[in-house]
């Protein structure tokens, strides 16, 4: 039996390094180029005009346009055309309404179920000093609120949020931006709510992060009709 561990154990240590597959690669390439406006909100490609830009066939495209699909970052049409989602105001509101509520709940949920450790962690998160790439910058900021609300204890909100992030981020993106230009960031805010979590101040933190969130709403939106002629075309 002791041989057989030991046979096993070589196994899974000389097992290969799993590499993302063209699908993925695919999908990841395209989400950077929607988020960075490579891709700019409402322009209209050709899948095969698309697949050949990026060196693939058709084939790991679609299946990269399909998960974009359901992240709400682009449509496809007659399994031929691909749109890049406008950013629209109606967008915008719905999906900050629903964030202000259900990232409250996960904050407040979380100062009661997180454990020492986990409060630590999303306390060292809050104080990271921000950076000045914006696609970085706008993956720590989801890092530090995704280590709350994933601490919630409720399988299905952390479900629903991860899906909600992913239709927000070239939202966010634009508050990043925004942040590093005028020289200010979400610190303080994301200090104070890591304190309420930690102190397990359940209704404060949620307070505090219902105010977070309609603070980013207020600042993307004042950013949309500022400057929409660079974002592409704005809908109502």
């Amino acid at each position: 039996m002791n041989a057989d561990l030991s046979k096993q154990s070589d196994v899974v240590a000389s097992a290969p390094i799993v590499t993302p597959t063209k699908a993925q690669a695919v999908y990841e390439e395209l989400r950077r180029q929607i988020l960075t406006g490579v891709l700019s909100p409402g322009l209209e490609v050709n899948q095969e005009a698309m697949a050949a830009s990026l060196g693939v066939s058709i084939t790991p495209l679609r299946e990269a346009l399909r998960r974009l699909e359901m992240e709400g970052l682009l449509g496809l049409k007659a399994h031929r055309t691909v749109n890049i989602s406008p950013l629209t105001r109606k967008e915008l509101a719905e999906l900050y309404l629903i964030r202000a509520e259900l990232d409250s709940l996960a904050a407040g949920l979380a100062a009661k179920a997180a454990s020492t450790e986990e409060k630590a962690s999303i306390g060292k998160l809050a104080r990271r000093e921000p950076v000045r790439d914006p696609i970085v910058q706008l993956e720590l900021n989801r890092t530090f609120h995704r280590s709350i609300y994933s601490v919630c204890g409720n399988e299905s909100l952390i479900i629903l949020l991860d899906q909600l992030w992913d239709r927000t981020d070239r939202y966010r993106l634009i508050l990043v931006r925004k942040e590093l230009v005028g020289g200010t960031d979400s610190s303080r805010d994301h200090i104070e709510i890591a304190d309420a979590i930690s102190s397990g101040e359940a209704q404060r933190a949620g307070a505090l992060m219902r105010a977070h969130i309609s603070r980013s709403r207020a600042l993307i939106g004042e950013t949309l009709e500022g400057h929409g002629s660079m974002l592409g075309m704005l809908p109502k």
